[in-house]
């Protein structure tokens, strides 16, 4: 799938494309606001990320607006730190390492952000 940095349409800039392995449930200390969670701000959960060819030095927006939330926070060690990663601000950061080495993490994308390749 196409990884957008907005919702899908005309001004829509394909950031990378993944695989999605599935929607990512928010945190169940949420418990009641869960459904709300899933309704207005759904994740999925993605791997093998391929950024493209100019867009490795564009934000990784997931890390602001999914993992630094009370809903998705829990996902950060064993998506990073876990694999002895520092939270990723950039694209690249997601398939390489700060020495240029290819890596391959599951990360969080923002569902609404997304299209069909």
């Amino acid at each position: 799938m196409n990884l957008l940095d907005r919702f899908p349409g005309a001004d829509a800039k394909v950031l990378g494309t993944a695989a999605a392995l599935k929607i990512a449930p928010p945190s169940s200390g949420l418990k009641s606001l869960s459904g709300l969670v899933s309704k207005c701000m759904p994740a999925l959960l993605l791997h093998d990320v391929s950024v493209a060819g100019s867009c490795g030095n564009e934000d990784y927006p997931a890390m602001e607006l999914l993992y630094n939330t009370d809903a998705y926070e829990y996902l950060l060690y064993p998506h990073f730190a876990a694999k002895g990663v520092y939270h990723p601000k950039f694209m690249r950061q997601l398939c390489f390492d700060d020495r240029g080495a290819p890596r391959r993490l599951v990360v969080l994308w923002n569902a609404r952000f997304v299209s069909a390749c």
